[in-house]
């Protein structure tokens, strides 16, 4: 699945005209193999500020590429956005290294749908060693990025201190049973760290396609992690580092309503919420506990994702699902002033979304 952010990205860029190379600010280039093209001098003089780099390497050359030497030509010193996508097998030795010290001042990093750090050792240590030397970064998105859970939790390791925005996510896969074992929970957790102000953990619904034969795209829906200590960390990190966040998306790990009302009170800056919520009534259970005592009261955006326990399940059949109950949605606007948009959904499915225009609540889907 393209995320939210991806799909903000690739529409700019295709959305465009073609422009002559001395107007360019981002360039989107295609790969067969590691050999990147030697840019036109044009390029150095423009501006030039996102690189995308996308595989098109084919499957049954991959594995030999990898072994086979690389060339990486001088880059525009201007490039402060880099983009690297769908490298399925991830790269040669040395090539991430080469690649960054030919783009020293990098603010933002973007890595979709890949293996970024490889399968070999060295593949391993090169791609740590790349974020380590990005001393510039302010915003890093892993999406789709799979790697063993040791080596994930090097790579969020070796992110500075100067990160101020971490997204993680991934896309929810029906067809395998045990994809949230793939998923490193505890170690993304360790990637919250003091001086963040926006950081995003979550798993999404996939697209919806009209293929019959992929489940990816009839199925809809997604599970966080739940069951395995993941929610009791999360409190305890938020306790530690919640107080500079503004952005808090942890809608990966299943919370408690108690554990929700403990990280209110550690993220009392925060101003968009997303958060699954296990819910053995409805939706009051949760909503009724935001702006409580003045925890919350600056969320202007508000997500829940509930997650029905088994007794709510059985009652749910049949009933046409969860609904937000009369007068909870203006109480909650009532505690929580500067609320304008509130999203519920079961397991991201049937969402609910709400915007306030001025005094009302307008229901948008």
């Amino acid at each position: 699945m393209t995320t939210p952010y991806l799909s903000t990205k690739t529409e700019v860029l295709t959305s465009q005209q073609p422009v002559e190379p001395s107007q360019a600010r981002a360039a989107q280039i295609p790969l067969q193999n590691f050999n990147l093209p030697t840019f036109p001098a044009e390029a150095f003089s423009a501006g030039l500020e996102s690189l995308i780099l996308t595989s098109d390497i084919k499957l049954d050359e991959y594995t030999s590429l990898l072994t086979q030497p690389f060339s990486i030509p001088d880059l525009p010193s201007t490039i402060t956005s880099l983009t690297l996508e769908l490298f399925s097998l991830g790269y040669p030795p040395s090539f991430l290294s080469e690649l960054g010290r030919r783009l020293r001042g990098l603010k933002a990093l973007t890595l979709y749908s890949q293996l970024f750090a490889g399968t070999t050792r060295d593949s391993h240590e090169d791609a740590v060693a790349f974020i380590k030397e990005q001393k510039s970064l302010r915003e890093v998105h892993f999406l789709d990025v799979f790697a063993p859970h040791d080596v994930f939790s090097s790579l969020l390791s070796a992110l500075g201190q100067e990160i101020k925005f971490l997204e993680i996510s991934y896309t929810f896969r029906h067809s395998d049973a045990g994809f949230l074992r793939s998923v490193p929970g505890k170690e993304i957790l360790r990637g919250l760290k003091a001086g963040l102000r926006g950081f995003t953990a979550c798993v999404t619904s996939p697209e919806v396609t009209e293929d019959e034969e992929d489940r990816e795209g009839t199925e809809q829906g997604m599970r966080p992690i739940s069951g395995e200590g993941e929610g009791e960390v999360l409190v305890g990190r938020l306790k530690e580092v919640g107080e500079g966040l503004v952005i808090v998306d942890v809608t990966m790990f299943e919370v408690s309503v108690p554990e929700v009302q403990s990280i209110l009170e550690s993220c009392k800056g925060v101003r968009v919420l997303s958060l699954s919520v296990g819910l053995e009534n409805g939706w009051g259970e949760v909503l009724n506990v935001i702006g409580k005592e003045g925890k919350g009261v600056g969320i202007e955006e508000l997500e829940i994702v509930g997650v029905p326990r088994i007794e709510l399940v059985e009652r749910l059949k049949g009933s046409g699902g969860l609904v937000i109950e009369e007068g909870e949605l203006d109480a909650l606007g009532e505690r929580c002033k500067g609320l304008k948009s509130l999203k519920v959904s079961v397991l991201r499915t049937g969402l609910e979304w709400w915007a306030r225009d001025g005094e009302q609540w307008v229901k948008k889907t």
